[in-house]
């Protein structure tokens, strides 16, 4: 691929594609797919999916592909970092002016180049793989980031696209800063699960009332644990709510989870593997997490000062008190895109699945309708953040269909 796609004769960089060949009798096309990120390898993504896809698999060679700067896509490099060093909260001053300092020395470890990280030029990848390929058209699932890629590819190559799927998608013309550095949806989202918590307080017992489960939890602000042997504290206790909150099938998990850290009782599996993936030095997480941030940082909509942040944050605190996240690095980095932000409206026919309590609000979904009107949006009473799973099996079977329609 072409570094940058709007001088094609200039650098290259290798992109990674994988493929499971479909039926020979019953092959219709490809189906590319992206289990979002953006920092996150798709080149496994088939394997996980096609199970769900059941016959439908048959029909199609199923494409995954490592994104540019992400997995054997020419990785980024921005040196040893751990998520523990970016993705912190800063609800206090001290704890903000240590992730502001992370952030700029991580920033300043990057190497240049990272300004071709953007998703209009994934979107271009994905175009150049198609015609490597051999195909006319391509057929599309991605879910979350990988939901806006989509959008964006049937955007810059409508007449390009057969049939697609996006499922959970974000307001893709909006900025990443509204999504990452406010935290309004997971408030709700722990206010509906500490309700559910209250009502099994006979097994749980975490408190009698919503109230009072998050009046404890508010409480561990204060303090500093050690869980697993890593440290947990105000900057990292909102990090580590999160990683069990954005699914209602992780109810009980999250219950196992905020008991240990009111009691300091053995904490779960899971949560002893998040925190050794949050505090890991391995390579594959600094790649993560360089692919991650310069894709992020170069949307549209964060504030260059620090200084904006921080009034976030003291704007948002009576109301977002356990939530209110900051994200640090895009206030130094400098590496930006300078193509003009881009505005979705085509006739592409796709389908948009969303949960309606997800932690990204269903607006973004509806608005996407509007502005494409032939697409098609179903929806599902539920919180969660990807919808096409074995747990739904009615969103399953209205994506397959979709994609298996003669």
């Amino acid at each position: 691929m072409p570094l940058d796609p709007l001088h094609p004769d200039g650098r290259t960089i290798d992109l990674a594609v994988s493929r499971i060949k479909a039926d020979p009798g019953k092959r219709r096309g490809v189906l590319v797919v992206n289990p979002g990120g953006p920092g996150g390898s798709g080149l496994d993504y088939p394997l996980a999916l096609r199970p769900l896809l059941g016959d439908v698999a048959k029909q199609y060679d199923l494409i995954g592909f490592d994104p540019r700067f992400v997995g054997r896509s020419a990785p980024a490099n921005c040196g040893e970092v751990r998520l523990a060093d970016v993705f912190r909260s800063s609800l206090d001053r001290a704890d903000f002016v240590e992730s502001a300092h992370r952030a700029r020395a991580f920033v300043r470890t990057c190497p240049e180049g990272l300004q071709h990280a953007s998703i209009r030029n994934v979107a271009r990848d994905l175009d150049v793989v198609r015609k490597a390929l051999g195909e006319e058209k391509l057929n599309y699932y991605g879910v979350s980031w990988g939901a806006d890629l989509g959008v964006v590819y049937s955007q810059l190559f409508e007449g390009n696209v057969d049939r697609m799927v996006v499922d959970s998608v974000t307001d893709v013309e909006g900025s990443e800063y509204h999504h990452l550095a406010t935290g309004e949806r997971a408030e709700a989202a722990f206010d509906e699960w500490a309700a559910w918590a209250a009502w099994r307080d006979d097994k749980y017992h975490l408190g009698g009332s919503g109230q009072e489960i998050r009046a404890a939890v508010s409480r561990l602000m204060k303090r500093d644990l050690t869980i697993a042997g890593h440290k947990v504290d105000s900057a990292v206790l909102p990090w580590v709510l999160q990683s069990a909150l954005g699914d209602e099938n992780d109810r009980d998990l999250m219950a196992r989870n905020v008991s240990t850290l009111l009691r300091n009782t053995p904490p779960t599996p899971e949560l002893t593997g998040w925190l050794d993936q949050y505090y890991g030095r391995a390579p594959v997480y600094s790649q993560f997490i360089a692919a991650s941030i310069a894709f992020t940082c170069n949307d549209t909509g964060w504030p260059t000062s620090p200084a904006a942040y921080w009034r976030d944050v003291q704007r948002t605190r009576s109301t977002q008190p356990l939530f209110a996240t900051t994200f640090l690095p895009c206030a130094y980095w400098t590496q930006h895109t300078t193509e003009p932000p881009l505005a979705i409206s085509n006739n592409t026919p796709l389908l948009i699945v969303q949960a309606e309590r997800d932690n990204i609000p269903l607006h973004s979904a509806r608005t996407l309708h509007t502005k494409l009107p032939n697409s098609t949006l179903h929806t599902v009473d539920r919180r969660t953040h990807g919808v096409y799973d074995e747990r739904i099996p009615a969103m399953v079977k209205t994506v397959n269909d979709y994609l298996g329609r003669r």
